[in-house]
């Protein structure tokens, strides 16, 4: 790459001149190749983030793309450098170009999520969040979550939105996500609530004890929130909610323990390795079948005997396969007792089988109430059919069919 022409392109960029990284370009069409080469520098992205030339930025965003993951040798990013200078335009067009840029981690880790958490910008979060939802798994060098370092820096109004959106965040998995983004621990092994507790300010301690937060968790120095917190009036509140000091908590289970059991956790594991997408596939299936079954179970092979309620006799003499209808038999399958027998020994295991997999397959069945409310009726419908079907084959197994003899003495 040719001096005089790199000093143009960076003068170029600190002016925000577009035409003269047009006319910098036209001399090398190569020089933005070379500058992309290298691991780490300084771009012409880098600098007019830094100076905050919107239009120049925009145009090497268009031209060179990569430039927005290039790391310069300080190890920012130009997003990161836009957020440092507080060019709040830059890096709302940076992340309305590319939505994934929210996720780049920078010197220490630090994504752009991290850093607006730090500051306080809860506008920027907000965006944040509703474009790159999964930035909020991201972890410093630290083992830090946003939430740690809206803690750590006293922002609250940053604390509550983040906990608000995983509140409320209705995605795929978001139930489990927000169990592990609430109690995730940093290096020395704390969890927001422990930070919070070190805190003289209630407001954090009193947001996350409303949350799904583990209140019994416990640090590398075998402390709870509880030992740790600061004042007596954060004791007394942690204490209202059920935390517990260390002596009286029982401790986690080694990863050794977890493997023995791990067995016991299947059903789990089944409903959480699914997409959903899978699993409303096999839930629809197995709806399907069940519903199927249900319906032969109505309507046998063969059909039922049936009896007009208008014949005089109260008799509809009604042959089928060669057998006579009476009031006793009326509303029993045609098909013989024995073969009655087994199809609904065939017909009720693939029942069985449907209705295990609906309970497997309801994603919200595990502890929350709308679980409740779907699985309660799935399963006392299953049990009505399961009744209804062995009063069915008791009767068809013991009740005699009439003989023609029979239905001769009748008439």
């Amino acid at each position: 790459m040719n001096t005089n022409n790199g000093e143009k392109l960076k003068a170029a960029a600190q002016a925000g001149n577009i035409d003269l990284l047009y006319a910098v370009i036209d001399d090398d069409p190569f020089i933005l190749e070379h500058i992309d080469s290298i691991p780490f520098v300084e771009t012409p992205l880098h600098i007019s983030a830094d100076m905050g030339h919107l239009q120049f930025a925009t145009e090497i965003m268009m031209l060179k793309p990569s430039f927005a993951w290039k790391l310069n040798p300080q190890g920012f990013s130009p997003i990161h450098l836009a957020m440092l200078n507080d060019q709040k335009r830059l890096v709302y067009c940076f992340v309305n170009i590319n939505k994934d840029l929210v996720r780049i981690q920078g010197k220490e880790a630090i994504t752009p999520l991290h850093f607006a958490s730090q500051i306080g910008e809860v506008d920027l979060l907000a965006k944040f969040l509703k474009l790159c939802p999964e930035s909020i798994e991201y972890l410093t060098v630290r083992h830090e979550t946003a939430l740690h370092i809206a803690i750590k820096n006293q922002q609250f109004e940053a604390l509550r939105v983040l906990v608000g959106w995983l509140r409320t965040h209705v995605a795929i998995g978001a139930q489990k996500l927000e169990n592990q983004i609430l109690n995730k621990r940093d290096e020395a092994g704390n969890t927001i609530l422990h930070i919070s507790a070190l805190s003289t300010e209630r407001q954090a301690v009193r947001l996350l004890v409303k949350t799904k937060i583990n209140l019994n968790t416990m640090n590398l120095e075998s402390k709870t929130a509880l030992d740790i917190a600061s004042t007596p009036r954060i004791k007394s509140m942690l204490f209202r909610v059920g935390a517990k000091p260390s002596l009286e908590v029982t401790h986690n289970p080694t990863l050794a323990h977890r493997f023995r059991i791990g067995r016991r956790r299947s059903k789990f594991r089944i409903r959480a390795n699914m997409t959903e997408e899978n699993r409303n596939t096999w839930l629809i299936i197995a709806t399907l079948v069940a519903t199927a079954i249900y319906q032969s179970g109505l309507s046998p092979p063969g059909g039922i005997y049936q009896v007009s309620v208008g014949d005089d006799n109260g008799v509809n003499i009604t042959s089928s396969n060669s057998t006579i209808s009476t009031p006793e038999n009326a509303g029993k399958s045609v098909m013989p007792g024995y073969e009655f027998f087994l199809f609904l020994i065939v017909n009720l295991y693939p029942f069985t089988v449907s209705i295990i997999a609906i309970y497997l397959m309801i994603p919200t069945l595990s502890g929350q109430f709308m679980g409740f409310l779907v699985a309660s009726p799935v399963g006392w419908f299953s049990a009505s059919h399961l009744f209804t079907e062995s009063i069915h084959r008791h009767t068809k197994c013991h009740t005699p069919l009439h003989t023609t003899n029979d239905m001769a003495k009748i008439l």
